[in-house]
């Protein structure tokens, strides 16, 4: 009787062995990582810049047929001003509106006169022709890329700015035939920004101007005024550089953005 117990004992730990031994070997299956949480560009935003701006003008005297007016870019001016903005984050990519005024501390750039038609500055030798960009304001479009805290932009719209141009006596003066007027245009540009905070955001941005030609006549009433045949059609370019700080809140918050990189 012992003798067939034992046997059946090894017949069944025999039967288990083999059974085990065709069972498919358990895959371990490495832990999921949860999704990366992204910052979100998405809200309105508001802040402050400073930099510096170059700019020059061009154009001519348009009753003295062949005299040309035109200004040099000078050593730049100290460029200051707020900003306003709305954007959505749409996976990596943010679309916004912003608008922005900046004033100028500045005098005014000055080019020699030539005396002759075709000379950068018509007027005689001895004088000079002279120009300042006193603000610029502008409202247009920002298309951006975000890698969580940081984000690339491109950005153009609609600009308008108010120039003066004047004659200027060497070497001390005085001044003479001033006038002005507001001129509309156009700008395009790039920038980068980074996330310091949740609310806090640092960055540069860099702006081309490019405005419309418009007419400087100045006010015969005036006895500073040289006459109708210095009445000038004036265009303009600016660069603009400048750091901004801005502050970020957003009114509709909603699910995580994951990133996809």
């Amino acid at each position: 009787m012992k003798k067939l117990v034992l046997a059946a004992s090894i017949l069944a730990a025999s039967a288990m062995s083999a059974f085990a031994a065709d069972m498919p070997a358990r895959i371990a299956k490495a832990p999921v990582a949860p999704p990366v949480v992204t910052y979100d560009w998405s809200g309105i935003y508001f802040g402050g810049a400073v930099g510096g701006v170059w700019h020059e003008t061009g154009g001519n005297f348009f009753n003295a047929p062949g005299f040309l007016w035109s200004t040099g870019n000078g050593d730049g001016s100290l460029l200051y001003g707020g900003f306003a903005g709305i954007q959505k984050q749409w996976g990596n990519w943010v679309l916004g509106i912003e608008g922005g005024y900046n004033a100028l501390d500045n005098g005014f750039n000055s080019t020699l006169g030539g005396g002759v038609p075709g000379a950068a500055c018509g007027y005689p030798i001895g004088t000079a022709c002279e120009s300042r960009l006193n603000n610029m304001w502008y409202i247009g479009g920002r298309v951006g890329y975000a890698w969580n805290r940081f984000m690339l932009y491109g950005q153009g719209g609609f600009a308008q700015a108010d120039i003066d141009t004047q004659g200027f006596t060497l070497p001390v003066g005085p001044a003479f035939s001033f006038a002005g007027a507001t001129h509309n245009g156009w700008y395009v540009g790039v920038g980068a920004e980074y996330a310091v905070l949740d609310y806090l955001i640092l960055g540069i941005d860099y702006k081309h101007y490019e405005f419309d030609s418009a007419q400087h006549n100045c006010n015969l009433a005036l006895a500073s005024c040289v006459g109708p045949q210095d009445f000038r059609n004036v265009d303009a370019t600016a660069d603009a550089v400048m750091g901004r700080v801005s502050f970020k809140f957003n009114p509709w918050p909603a699910a995580p953005v994951v990133a996809r990189y």
